[in-house]
């Protein structure tokens, strides 16, 4: 197929561009819908989920392959905008714009559609939620923002996770400092299991396990199951951490 004439690409070259870009919206819109929108109404997403294991699986199969489609279209018509020295008519023009900005708006990570969202329209119901969220992946902007709205630093999602334990198994030590500077509480157990922040000592934080007791964890607390943190250390085989506990604590 001729790819390009005298006044810019051929005509088919172009369609195709308009095809795949209104398949990979499709895809594009979904993940923004649940990025955004689903987020602030129901909570924290893990995004393609509901695409992936419902009725909507073929669809999202589709819609993937002509988002690589779309791709493979753009790095082909670079080539050719280089060739044609960049004078094309607008026509031709308009389907690159709208497939470089799907590229955009599919590059942004979900933290940032969250932040973006809960900034608008307000915290909504799930803002204690997001705060646990944001504490795990050490987001300090947006920690702050949702305190600042009165939002309980201690507050416990129904798994038992607060957003000092879900930053201490993060290993995310000035995020550590942070909660525990604005009132997190560092000996406080979950209500699921019992856990104290100090269970970051079975995920291997070795350094998250060093802050917290500089800032008065206890190492002698015990789970619902009569674990320390040197027992869980022990128990999933972190024997740096089971070894610098024991030399200094004797529970």
């Amino acid at each position: 197929m001729k790819l390009s004439g005298a006044g810019g690409f051929a005509k088919a070259w172009t369609i195709t561009g308009y095809l795949l870009f209104c398949a990979a919206a499709i895809l594009v819109g979904r993940s923004v819908y649940e990025e955004t929108i689903l987020t602030w109404v129901s909570g924290p997403q893990m995004v393609g989920f509901a695409m992936a294991h419902g009725a909507l699986a073929p669809l999202l199969i589709v819609e993937s392959v002509s988002m690589l489609g779309t791709l493979l279209w753009l790095a082909a018509s670079f080539v050719l905008l280089l060739w044609k020295k960049f004078r094309l008519p607008v026509m031709d023009w308009i389907p690159i714009v709208l497939s470089l900005l799907l590229v955009a708006l599919i590059s942004v990570p979900y933290e940032t559609w969250e932040e973006l969202m809960v900034r608008i329209a307000g915290p909504g119901s799930h803002g204690s939620d997001f705060l646990v969220q944001a504490a795990g992946q050490d987001k300090r902007r947006f920690v702050t923002l949702l305190l600042s709205k009165g939002y309980d630093i201690n507050y416990e999602g129904l798994d038992g996770t607060t957003p000092l334990s879900a930053t201490s198994v993060g290993g995310h030590e000035k995020m550590i400092r942070f909660l525990i500077s604005r009132g997190a509480e560092v000996n406080r157990k979950s209500g699921s299991v019992g856990e104290t922040p100090l269970a970051a000592a079975g995920m291997g934080q070795l350094g998250s396990v060093k802050v917290l007791l500089e800032n008065g964890a206890d190492p002698c607390l015990t789970d619902k199951v009569g674990h320390t943190a040197e027992g869980l250390a022990k128990e999933y085989h972190h024997s740096d951490i089971a070894e610098y506990l024991s030399s200094r604590f004797h529970c």
